[in-house]
């Protein structure tokens, strides 16, 4: 698969978290609007042996996660736990060389990504009232607040650049996540470049929420994280809700006994939903970091 990274520009707040199994499925609607179902189809066709495209979750700009490991692993003074808990962003080469330590956090960065609660309140268009009785019922929602993000894509040959371009840019237009219909989740975005990265090594860490049921390796580490999924567009039209997913958050680090040659791991998921067709990103892109498993 051919590794490419575009920069997003956010032009309004966000509503959902930029994660990469929800980008996907966003991706995936706007190929059926781009290209037709028949499309989307044929490339859905064998995605759960060879999947055609693995998104990731938005990072801050020139920045990857630190991996989610022990401190005993990543080189850090376990006597400032609050302290390494803000650092988070390293940069590709630091994670090549084991320089987990000198981790950034997102103030030393200038790396925004402020969420705030945001009252709001239903109104009844039969009744034009807030409620049955009349009363006032306020709810709040949350909203953030984002700096620019690299986001990262894998394909293959049967979805070509150009069509990932073309999908990209009605995704922007469209708007991304919950809210779009009141301005949520607008952005830019930069020419997509190629990226090498090389995909040798025994150690490595992913780059968006996976499936690893089923995985073979010496160690891993993860941080647990539930996806309460919901359908979108006209498959939100009748029970929308999804089975709750247990997925290995990003930053998840899998170390093998041997030298590996991969770009990605995890597997899709299906039979989650009362939609036979719908599949879920289990997949994840990955870039090897430096061994520090005993």
């Amino acid at each position: 698969m051919k590794l490419y990274k575009t920069t997003i520009i956010p032009t309004s707040n966000f509503a959902t978290p930029l994660m990469g199994d929800t980008l996907f499925g966003q991706m995936c609607w706007a190929i059926r609007f781009t290209y037709g179902n028949e499309k989307l189809e044929e490339l859905l066709s064998s995605y759960e042996t060879k999947p055609f495209m693995i998104v990731s979750d938005g990072f801050a700009s020139g920045y990857l996660p630190k991996p989610t490991m022990p401190s005993v692993f990543l080189g850090e003074n376990s006597d400032e736990k609050k302290t390494n808990r803000k650092k988070v962003w390293l940069t590709l080469a630091q994670l090549e060389s084991g320089d987990y330590s000198n981790a950034k956090s997102d103030s030393y960065i200038s790396n925004v990504s402020k969420s705030e609660g945001v009252i709001k309140n239903s109104l009844n268009y039969l009744t034009f009232t807030t409620s049955e009785d009349g009363a006032f019922a306020p709810y709040s929602e949350d909203e953030t607040a984002l700096s620019k993000r690299d986001i990262y894509f894998a394909i293959d040959e049967s979805f070509s650049l150009a069509e990932l371009q073309e999908t990209f840019t009605l995704l922007s237009n469209m708007g991304y996540g919950k809210n779009t219909t009141i301005g949520k989740g607008f952005f830019t975005f930069s020419e997509f470049e190629s990226v090498y990265i090389s995909s040798n090594s025994k150690s490595f860490m992913t780059l968006c929420a996976s499936s690893l049921e089923g995985l073979v390796c010496k160690e891993l580490f993860y941080e647990p994280f539930t996806r309460f999924g919901k359908h979108g567009a006209s498959l939100a039209n009748k029970n929308p809700f999804k089975k709750p997913l247990l997925l290995a958050d990003s930053g998840a680090v899998v170390s093998f006994e041997t030298t590996q040659n991969i770009s990605y791991i995890g597997k899709a998921i299906k039979g989650h939903s009362s939609h036979k067709e719908t599949v879920h990103q289990g997949y994840a892109i990955v870039v090897p970091i430096k061994e520090l498993l005993s």
